[in-house]
């Protein structure tokens, strides 16, 4: 057992999946399947699994408009975008578009946060710069005869 598996944190089931998630279903498919069969310019991005996720795809429109849905695996994918005649991209390589981001600041701007990334999906991908860290206090030296 490994250390991961011994928090539960991971699992094996068949390849290592996350414990902690549910996986894709032929529902999460057919969403993203609708979305972009009722929507202009759709492009899927992958996002890689993660330790509580598994793979999960993002579809965007021209506008900005997005949803999220579970995948499985990269092929799968590549597989509905190729049945749908559709790109499909790694969000490690390229990124999420710009367009998304605007759409994410006009819900904003507009008070919802349905559509924000940081709810409901998996956490930001590792970009090339660092978060910012916060300095700890320095603390004073300690006084002579103390």
């Amino acid at each position: 057992m490994s250390f991961l598996d011994a928090f539960r944190i991971r699992r094996t089931r068949g390849n290592r999946v996350a414990s902690m998630d549910r996986e894709a279903t032929p529902d999460d498919l057919d969403a993203l399947r609708s979305f972009a069969r009722t929507r202009q310019g759709v492009e899927f991005y992958v996002e890689p699994e993660t330790m509580v996720t598994d793979t999960t795809a993002v579809a965007v429109a021209t506008d900005g408009e997005w949803t999220r849905r579970r995948v499985g695996s990269p092929k799968v994918i590549q597989r509905v975008a190729r049945e749908l005649g559709l790109p499909v991209y790694d969000v490690q390589i390229v990124g999420y578009p710009e367009r998304m981001r605007e759409y994410n600041a006009k819900m904003k701007a507009e008070g919802r946060a349905d559509r924000r990334l940081q709810s409901g999906g998996p956490p930001p991908v590792r970009t090339s710069r660092p978060p910012a860290r916060t300095p700890r206090p320095r603390q004073a030296p300690p006084k002579e005869g103390e």
